[in-house]
């Protein structure tokens, strides 16, 4: 008699509350039509999402969000690494770490991007296309070099920053 009442019961929490879709302006509220591919990269987009596939014909071109953001130079990640003996003796494997993982996460997710790595007085400065790709690298960077990381997302910014530093 308990096994069928435990059938019949949710497993869902009711007292969950979700948080408000955030509103990227890169990101058509109105899905595009099959068929349009993205002038800048050559994506096209099938069946709700942005791919790398090869599409047989192309109704229409547009620009993709990710391409949208390089051309305006409006990174939706951050990640700044401070300088420190650790940074300028181990620069260029930083750098060959981060473009690898990044190409990594490409494959997976067109609108994810490495949009530049900068070296600035601070350290490095190293924006992308979207959240996830910076989350990534930050983590890649973590497992492979250590350190210190904090993460801040601002609601009202739309914008994911990291810090990483190691002494």
């Amino acid at each position: 008699m308990t096994e069928s009442r435990n059938r019949n019961v949710s497993t869902m929490r009711r007292d969950k509350r979700f948080q408000p879709r955030t509103t990227d302006s890169y990101r058509s509220p109105v899905r595009e039509q099959g068929g349009t591919s993205c002038r800048e990269c050559g994506a096209v987009y099938e069946n709700g999402r942005w791919k790398w596939s090869a599409s047989a014909e192309h109704t229409s071109q547009l620009v993709c969000p990710a391409c949208r953001r390089i051309l305006e130079h409006a990174p939706a990640g951050e990640l700044w690494l401070e300088s420190g003996e650790y940074l300028r003796t181990h620069h260029d494997e930083v750098a060959s770490l981060l473009r690898h993982a990044s190409a990594d996460e490409e494959k997976l997710h067109v609108l994810e991007r490495l949009m530049s790595i900068e070296d600035q007085p601070e350290g490095m400065r190293v924006t992308t296309t979207g959240p996830h790709t910076l989350r990534r690298l930050s983590e890649a960077l973590v497992r492979a070099h250590h350190g210190h990381l904090t993460i801040e997302y601002r609601d009202a910014e739309g914008v994911l920053r990291a810090r990483w530093r190691r002494d």
